[in-house]
């Protein structure tokens, strides 16, 4: 190993897990500088290929290896994280998901309380509570995203009412501050950007519910400006959107005519409405939600907010994906094993 050139160490290191990278902290003072590196973090984070899902409940958050190769034999194990202890209350509330980005994962155990936890490293730091403006409604309802931007390297929690008033947190400045909100065609057409956002290519996505008519649109916030706008969608829909992302590609599930089955459309080039490319209808079901693609065939979802699913990109077909200790009803979200550290400053 003494004879081993540094370059070489790096790219064997830079190939191997999490678990197993914290464990080679020890051996000596060397690698713990090295792997803790940022340069290293940033390699290894561009090389990750461990995938986990992450579901929260209730009073717990559980992390499931779905790429297991026993597929009868997928288990959910329960997470450590920050205020379990508090919200291990008799009377649960919903312990949310807020998003992910590079191993990255914010939650929100406690009702305003908002963390950056990275599941594979078992860190957490908490992030500040946003002081509301005296002029602002505290019992207004939210939604929350969470996204990095690239160009500026920086992580921003985005916490948007009635798409009117937004505020933004930086994970770099380690502040909060308020920016103007999306207005579509007149002020105060917006409603409320329906969960879950979604993040991609620096922006966070949202559907807007109308309030004329119950249409529905979609935005993009985009982190680094922290402006919004209209984003093109395939057809209207009329019982809103499901966003996720497949293979860094925006895909929306909608109902076009009214029978509860849900169209399936890829994006195939950002931003292009030209680009919104129809691939299967699907079962008749309330939501559906794609979360990532499964052994590369079949696309794994969530129906309902209660059960995940396989969906058969050839015919629309669902079959559940069975997993041990999983609970009642869900939220869910994909994560990749990375170093990255929540404590960003």
């Amino acid at each position: 190993m003494a004879n081993l050139p540094r370059e070489l160490i790096v790219d064997i290191l830079s190939r191997l897990p999490v678990k197993s990278l914290c464990r080679f902290k020890c051996v000596s003072k060397p690698w713990r500088s090295l792997i803790s590196d940022p340069d290293f973090v940033k390699t290894h984070l561009h090389r990750a290929e461990f995938k986990r899902l992450i579901l929260a409940s209730p009073n717990s958050h559980y992390s499931i290896d779905h790429e297991t190769p026993f597929e009868n034999d997928v288990v959910a194990v329960q997470l450590d994280v920050p205020l379990k202890q508090i919200i291990e209350d008799p009377q649960p509330h919903w312990s949310g998901i807020i998003g992910s980005s590079n191993g990255l994962v914010c939650i929100m155990p406690q009702p305003n309380t908002f963390f950056a936890l990275n599941p594979a490293t078992h860190e957490s730091a908490r992030i500040p509570d946003f002081i509301t403006r005296p002029d602002l409604d505290p019992n207004e309802i939210h939604s929350y995203g969470f996204g990095y931007a690239s160009s500026i390297d920086d992580y921003k929690l985005v916490k948007a009412a009635h798409g009117n008033h937004v505020a933004v947190f930086s994970f770099r400045t380690g502040a909060w501050k308020l920016v103007e909100g999306f207005h579509y065609e007149e002020p105060g057409d917006i409603f409320l950007p329906l969960p879950p956002a979604t993040p991609l290519n620096g922006s966070i996505h949202w559907a807007f519910n109308l309030r004329d008519g119950g249409a529905f649109v979609v935005a993009a916030f985009d982190l680094v400006k922290e402006t919004f706008r209209d984003f093109p969608v395939p057809e209207p829909a009329v019982a809103g959107f499901s966003i996720g992302v497949l293979r860094e590609k925006l895909c929306l599930m909608h109902c076009a005519d009214g029978q509860w089955r849900r169209y399936f459309w890829v994006m195939k080039e950002y931003g292009v409405k030209e680009s919104w490319t129809k691939i299967f209808v699907v079962e008749p079901c309330f939501v559906l939600r794609p979360l990532c693609l499964w052994k590369n065939c079949k696309i794994l979802m969530v129906r309902d907010g209660k059960e995940l699913v396989l969906c058969n990109p050839k015919d629309g077909t669902c079959k559940n994906f069975e997993v041990d200790g999983i609970p009642d009803s869900f939220y869910a979200d994909v994560y990749v094993e990375s170093l990255v550290s929540p404590n960003f400053q």
